[in-house]
């Protein structure tokens, strides 16, 4: 017995995406160069500012990328990736330094006390540095002299005794708190001499 005949199944509508070659990615491969260069420029202190432009410009071009019908998808994922990296980096780099730069700010306005402490067992002269030049003072007894200083800045004082007798002279600057130089002297004409600096503690 022959068996009902049945007639040809139509073929149904062809997935035009199946086995569909995929393409360069112009947009993957220009946000993976921007990435790139965005991390690159991340590092470098100062430069770093380039980041932020090139940065979200990959982050786009990497999202343009990734909706590109029938192209390749890693060069946009790895440029969108570099560029949202690019930023972070850039972000800590300059924080870093904002924070550096304003710890050498402070430390150059910060203000000194500046103590000049000298001793001697008889008349003598003292000459010191205030800031804006030199000063002398005869003195025939224990002497003191504060200064306030802001910044970094230079100190030096020199004691010298009489010449028509003998003496013992001692000089001695004080930084905040803390001595930074001290010299003696004796004889006739005894002299001691002392300098230093606001940095040094």
């Amino acid at each position: 017995m022959s068996e009902p005949y049945s007639p040809p199944v139509a073929p149904g509508p062809v997935d035009p995406s199946y086995n569909q070659p995929l393409k360069s990615n112009g947009f993957g491969t220009t946000a993976l160069v921007l990435g790139i260069v965005a991390v690159v420029f991340a590092i470098i202190p100062i430069l770093g500012f380039v980041a932020f432009i090139l940065g979200p410009l990959a982050v786009i071009f990497g999202i343009i990328g990734l909706t590109r019908k029938f192209s390749k998808k890693g060069t946009s994922i790895t440029g969108l990736i570099l560029g949202a990296v690019s930023v972070i980096i850039a972000i800590i780099v300059t924080s870093i330094i904002a924070a550096a730069a304003n710890s050498v700010s402070e430390s150059l306005n910060k203000e000194h006390k500046v103590e000049y402490v000298v001793t001697t067992t008889g008349p003598a002269k003292v000459t010191f540095w205030n800031g804006d030049g030199s000063s002398n003072e005869d003195i025939t007894a224990d002497w003191k002299k504060e200064l306030s200083v802001a910044g970094f800045g230079v100190t030096s004082l020199t004691v010298t005794g009489d010449f028509t007798s003998e003496a013992s002279v001692t000089c001695e600057i004080l930084v905040d708190g803390a001595s930074v130089s001290k010299n003696t002297g004796s004889g006739t004409g005894a002299m001691a001499s002392c300098s230093g600096t606001t940095g040094t503690k």
